[in-house]
């Protein structure tokens, strides 16, 4: 956990919180998280405004799940590796969702976060199209300063 830590301190937060050199760090680590959210939201629960706050965050952090490959590919210049179906499948659900809010008038922010998901979806197949010529590299490029670590390693 020392090398966590030092990436920590050293200012490459971003970088060093995915980093896990160990399963006993992020379980630690996911129990702080837990245990924090858990007491805060049982001291707000009974605010109006915590309780929108925290559904548009959840709206939010649901709708970008697609952002990440988005970025890779867009790094990578490449989508080699990356399941063309699951994309699809992908946006027939946020279509489907969409139905759903739009027949039900859900709250404007449904439409909203939906709409980013189609997007996204939408950009992901587009990188498809882009970049059909390009194999690309399997590994993105990182910095030789912050190497990556997974649980496995």
């Amino acid at each position: 956990m020392t090398m966590m830590t030092d990436d920590f301190l050293g200012g490459d937060f971003l970088n060093a919180f995915w980093a896990w050199h160990d399963l006993a760090s992020f379980i630690i680590a996911l129990g702080a998280f837990t245990t924090f959210w858990s007491i805060l939201t049982a001291i707000l629960i009974r605010f109006q405004w915590y309780v929108e706050a925290l559904g548009m965050i959840s709206l939010l952090v649901e709708a970008s799940l697609g952002a990440p490959q988005l970025i890779r590919n867009w790094q990578r210049k490449s989508t080699q590796g990356m399941s063309i179906p699951m994309v699809l499948a992908w946006l027939c659900g946020d279509l489907a969702k969409t139905g759903y809010f739009v027949a039900t008038g859900s709250p404007l922010q449904f439409w909203v976060c939906a709409i980013l998901q189609i997007s996204i979806d939408i950009f992901i197949l587009g990188q498809v199209f882009v970049y059909r010529k390009n194999t690309g590299s399997s590994e993105l490029p990182y910095s030789s300063s912050s190497p990556v670590h997974s649980v496995v390693d």
